[in-house]
This record gives structure tokens, C-alpha cells and sequence, in this order.
């Protein structure tokens, strides 16, 4: 993140972004963190908020790193040097933390994605189409967070409301596209016919001992940069994707605009 004048070095990049107010009738500036307050069993509990974006992203990066280090040494090695590999008792355990820790991080990298898609459409957007039917609709925020599909979220309706070019253009959109194949794979474990019984189908567990499926995760983190570089100043994008600046919001003075709740000693 850019510093600008007056703000102080940021202790955790998962904080949500701090805002900056100029006061017009002194030319000083006050930088303010977001708070959440709640209170538990009576007790009022206070902390600067996060953005939920990077707190996904982030268990995304370290589940990822922890499958990472067993797919090295348990995976990685036997497929390279072996035309099969059974896989023994003493090493299940491992195997299976394996698949806890990667479909963690997918998981965790594709809520990140969609989390990022919601807060980056405006409160008033509508979006006006026609459907199959050639009936034209009209869907406003909620409809559109509720309804429409993540990836055409991020396709079709980002770009227009920040500008850009479609992330089709990135070289590694179809890897994306195996993200949210894998992903719904997952949520959504089905069940396939065979032999005249119903199994489960665990065909995706393939997928996640393939070496690619870390290509796939990273693209997910890409997918965030990519749209982060097209607005360094929105409010609601999480730092640490891009460089990141905060715009200054003008008052005519800090005791006009800010009621104070009470003093920090309280």
C-alpha cells in the first residue's frame, strides 16, 4: 500500500482500509479506522474491522501452503519416480490432512472471490437484460448478489462498473474456470450410478492430487489483482492485491462532523 501524508504504516493488511478526512477550515488531516462494537454477555467488545475479502484470501494462502509441503513429500515424489503408488497406512493420515488443507484453500479462495464481486457493486446498480424469453428484466443489488452466477458476476458485470476489460483476457481466466468447477465439486459432491448401485462420486479427488490444482488456487488470487489495479482508490477492496491509496473526504471542520462516543480512557 502507497502511504500517503499523514497516515501511519498499517500493523495487519487484513484491516479494512482506513479513510482520510481533511479538515477545510484548519488544511489538517485525521485518518480514521473502520471499528466494529459488539456486545457479548453484557460486555461491549471493540476492534478496528477487517475486510472479509482478506481474511478469505488469507486462509486460502496458508491452507494452500500447508498442502503444498505434504503434496511435495508424499505426492509429488512417488508420481514422479513410480508407475503406481499405494499409498500405506502410516501415510493416510497425512493424505487425507492433504485434502482437508486444498479444499480449504479452494473453498476459501473462491468465497474471497465472491465476497470481492458483492462489494465491488455499487449500492444502486442495476443491471437490465433480456432473458430467455426476450422478456427484459431489471435486477438490482440484492437480486444480482442473490441470482447471478460468481464468474458472470466477475465477467460480465464488473467491468463495466469499474471500467476495464473483461478478466477473459487474462491468460489464466480458463484456470479460474476450473477453480469454480472444482469448488461446486466440492460443495456439491454428487452421487453417480454404477454397477447397478449408487456411489458417491469422488472423481474431483483426482483433480486435487494433480500438480496444476495450485495453478488453479493461484489463479483465484490473480482474478483479485487483476480488478484491485483497476480502482487503487475503491474503499471497500482489500490492500495488499495492488498498490492501494486513499482519497481524502473534505469537512468543513472535525467537530462539526464527528460526535464523539467517548474518550479513549473510558
Amino acid at each position: 500500500m502507497k502511504k500517503e501524508k499523514g497516515t501511519h504504516p498499517i500493523s495487519d493488511m487484513r484491516l479494512a482500509r482506513p479513510i482520510i478526512y481533511i479538515d477545510k477550515s484548519t488544511n489538517k488531516a485525521i485518518t480514521l479506522q473502520r471499528s466494529e462494537v459488539f456486545t457479548i454477555n453484557d460486555c461491549e467488545i471493540i476492534f478496528p474491522a477487517p475486510n472479509n475479502v482478506s481474511l478469505f484470501a488469507s486462509i486460502a494462502k496458508k491452507e494452500r501452503q500447508q498442502a503444498k509441503n505434504i503434496h511435495s513429500s508424499l505426492i509429488a515424489k512417488n508420481i514422479k519416480t513410480k508407475k503406481a503408488f499405494d499409498v500405506k497406512d502410516k501415510d493416510i493420515t497425512r493424505l487425507f490432512n492433504y485434502f482437508e488443507h486444498i479444499q480449504s484453500s479452494i473453498i476459501a479462495i473462491y468465497t474471497a472471490i465472491e465476497a470481492f464481486a458483492n462489494i465491488a457493486i455499487p449500492a444502486d446498480f442495476t443491471h437490465t437484460f433480456k432473458n430467455n424469453k426476450g422478456i427484459t428484466e431489471t435486477w438490482n443489488k440484492a437480486a444480482i448478489e442473490r441470482w447471478y452466477k460468481t464468474s458472470d458476476k466477475i465477467s460480465e458485470l464488473l467491468p463495466k462498473i469499474l471500467g476495464s476489460e473483461s478478466p477473459k483476457t487474462m491468460a489464466n481466466w480458463s484456470k479460474f474456470k476450473d477453480l469454480e468447477n472444482i469448488r461446486n465439486e466440492i460443495i456439491h459432491q454428487k452421487t453417480k450410478q454404477s454397477s447397478g448401485e449408487k456411489n458417491i462420486d469422488s472423481s474431483f479427488l483426482g483433480t486435487l492430487l494433480s500438480n496444476e490444482i495450485f495453478n488453479t488456487i493461484d489463479s483465484g488470487f490473480e482474478l483479485i489483482s487483476f480488478f484491485c489495479q483497476k480502482d487503487t482508490y475503491h474503499s471497500f477492496f482489500p490492500m495488499g492485491f495492488s498498490d492501494a491509496h486513499l482519497k481524502p473526504i473534505e469537512v468543513d471542520s472535525f467537530t462539526d462532523s464527528f460526535k464523539l462516543h467517548r474518550k479513549a480512557e473510558e
